[in-house]
């Protein structure tokens, strides 16, 4: 986040490519420009477990079932050619070759239905790559692919020769272990959407709807497999959820050049929308990306080379200026959110007293509230109905504020929900457990909503967005969704990123009309 000190004008109101052979392919990438740090893990009192989930297995979507025992997967003999050293990886190998063959399968079911004509399968091949292969992989404009022609762009179909290659060395391993193998599968389900598109006859669009269809795509067969659709393979909510957390490992880098970069795949919070179009749509969905007015609903937030802190402001300012004040996250971004919602109560007549921020340390002594229980507390932001307070625990927002995959609007997001809360309370909302929970979300996207660019410089809340800040959000989202709806206390990854969508894209009004 960043913001602009200007004079006080007065309070206003608040409202609510280039194509080729190959597509450019998959890597991951991190929070920052030069960022580093490990990924966190998430011990909220609202749940989550790792924030990059573990390897697993089992099979229900994120809307409920049971999840059945772990499977154990052989490798299917002819899905991928493992050149002359064979499988190397007992790890994902035969869960990989599981997840081509479905995907395959997937598509010659789908394909004809959604467009009408039939399926062809995939005449080229599927390669792993790696640098002791001495066997051949196709060409993609040139008579052969190199294992550095292939670890360039991670992932990657070519329609020269309709074939799928892999860096088998590098890319995946790291991506299963970071991951987990079920995510990594819904990221060459993407790669092999870019196969379903020349079917299509589609090579020729700009390759930011290319890229936005193929994530759509990814989403429609996860599904199939999250309902019980495959034969070969079973997701469970975990893999449902790190198929979201997939969709941002491999968004573009944040120092980028956004939609401006002809080869631009997207932000992981646009990323997300795709993979979840596809996923409650189906194909049919996904079809229609070439003839809406999709491009315009991307948010394309620059990155500021010129700003200090890289559009992540410290938790507290270190050198707070004499004149304008601290500019950190402790003191703008609750200044915002008292901006939004003050005026909004206001204007609806809704009695509302703005709620105060007391901070607390991670081990103790914790505040004291009413119907809270004292574990609540750690690592979390929580809002105290009894006083009108939002307490938040100073070590765990500090660490999401300098973590490589988190960062200022991590802590936003948390500040927010808590803020959300009070506003329920002051709405008299008689939600309770995930509908509440769910409901903050929307709120709390609704507010983010406000302070993206560009912002109206008579405006007297200046706090801006920045390039990441989105994806902050939706990763802090995802962490701290229910492990399961047995649990139902703040919602399933893949509907709190529903709900915070819904707000940041529709407003505090499409909030309003959920059930």
């Amino acid at each position: 986040m960043r913001t602009r000190v200007i004079a006080v004008v007065g309070l206003v109101a608040i409202i609510t490519a280039a194509c080729g052979a190959a597509d450019p392919g998959v890597t991951a990438t991190r929070s920052r420009a030069g960022s580093t740090g490990n990924t966190p893990t998430d011990t909220t009192g609202g749940g989550g477990g790792q924030l990059i989930p573990s390897d697993t297995t089992g099979g229900t979507t994120g809307g409920g079932g049971t999840t059945p025992p772990k499977k154990t997967y052989t490798i299917i003999d002819g899905v991928v050619d493992f050149g002359n050293l064979g499988p190397r990886h007992p790890k994902y190998d035969g869960f990989l070759t599981a997840a081509f063959g479905d995907i395959q399968d997937y598509w010659a079911k789908a394909f004809p239905q959604a467009y009408k004509t039939a399926w062809t399968p995939l005449k080229g091949g599927i390669f792993a790559a790696y640098p002791d292969r001495t066997t051949p992989i196709p060409g993609c404009g040139s008579p052969q692919s190199s294992y550095q022609d292939v670890a360039s762009r991670g992932a990657f179909y070519c329609s020269q020769g309709d074939f799928m290659a892999y860096d088998d060395d590098k890319l995946l391993p790291s991506l299963v272990d970071q991951l987990g193998k079920e995510a990594v599968a819904v990221v060459l389900a993407h790669e092999f959407g870019h196969a379903v598109q020349h079917r299509a006859g589609e090579d020729n669009q700009p390759v930011i709807l290319k890229e936005q269809q193929a994530d759509c795509f990814a989403g429609a067969w996860t599904a199939h497999v999250a309902s019980g659709g495959s034969k070969l393979i079973s997701f469970d909510d975990n893999a449902v959820k790190g198929g979201l957390i997939a969709m941002i490992n491999v968004r573009d880098p944040v120092n980028g050049n956004g939609l401006n970069d002809p080869d631009a795949h997207g932000t992981g919070f646009d990323r997300v929308g795709a993979f979840q179009d596809g996923f409650l749509g189906g194909p049919d969905r996904c079809k229609t990306f070439f003839t809406e007015d999709r491009v315009s609903k991307l948010i394309d937030i620059p990155f500021d080379t010129a700003d200090p802190n890289q559009g992540n402001l410290p938790l507290v300012d270190p050198n707070p200026d004499p004149t304008n004040g601290a500019s950190d996250i402790v003191t703008l971004i609750p200044k915002s959110l008292d901006f939004f919602w003050e005026a909004l109560a206001t204007a609806n007549k809704v009695p509302f007293t703005a709620p105060k921020f007391t901070q607390y340390p991670d081990a103790g002594p914790y505040p004291n509230c009413a119907g809270i229980a004292p574990a609540t507390y750690k690592n979390n932001v929580v809002y105290c109905a009894a006083d009108n307070t939002i307490y938040w625990d100073f070590d765990y927002a500090l660490k999401l504020s300098k973590d490589a995959l988190t960062g200022d609007m991590s802590v936003g997001y948390l500040f927010s929900n808590a803020y959300s809360d009070a506003i329920q309370t002051a709405l008299k909302s008689s939600r309770k457990g995930a509908k509440r929970a769910l409901f903050d979300d929307c709120l709390t996207g609704a507010w983010v909503g406000s302070v993206v660019p560009p912002i109206p410089t008579d405006r007297q809340d200046q706090l801006s967005l920045s390039a990441g800040d989105l994806d902050e959000a939706v990763i802090t989202a995802i962490a701290r969704g229910d492990q399961s709806t047995d649990s139902n206390v703040n919602g399933m990854a893949f509907d709190k990123i529903t709900a915070f969508r819904t707000g940041v894209l529709g407003g505090l009004n499409v909030c309003q009309s959920q059930k």
